[in-house]
């Protein structure tokens, strides 16, 4: 993944090289060359999203087989309260200190299992206290059976 960020990288310098070259050129060269700065970004953005890929692979290969199957974090303690901003994550329960330098909001929850979330419509999930927390606040008709230690 990182050796396919430095590819992005070197194509978004390319494309710029490329951009650079076409202003100098006559008019009709320098007139095309306005969707050159966009495209090196895209690129760029795209290098920056597969490093921070890399950067999450170890925390997810480490992730408990007991982990909440929910694709999503919450705060263990208050639910879905959390406020991301870039890479960091925190909850906005007032008096919870609790940070997460990644962005926890889309990052799969890597809490323990603590409950078995039963929704309407009989779907079964295991989840996490926080999820449990977020279950009781949002869903309608759902119980909660707390597990066995």
């Amino acid at each position: 993944m990182r050796e396919l960020a430095a590819r992005a990288e070197q194509l978004a310098e390319a494309i710029e090289a490329l951009r650079r070259q076409l202003s100098r050129g006559e008019d009709t060269l320098r007139r095309t060359g306005y969707r050159l700065d966009d495209a090196a970004g895209w690129i760029r953005q795209a290098a920056q999203d597969l490093q921070a890929t890399a950067s999450d692979m170890p925390r997810l290969a480490a992730l408990p087989t007991d982990a909440c199957t929910v694709p999503w974090g919450v705060c263990p303690e208050h639910g879905n309260t959390l406020i991301a901003s870039g890479d960091m994550t925190t909850c906005k329960s007032a008096g919870c200190r609790r940070a997460w330098g990644y962005n926890r909001d889309t990052a799969l929850c890597a809490e323990p299992v603590t409950h078995r979330l039963i929704d309407a419509g009989e779907v079964e999930t295991l989840v996490c206290d926080g999820h449990a927390v977020a279950a009781r606040d949002q869903l309608v008709d759902a119980r909660l059976e707390p597990l066995m230690p």
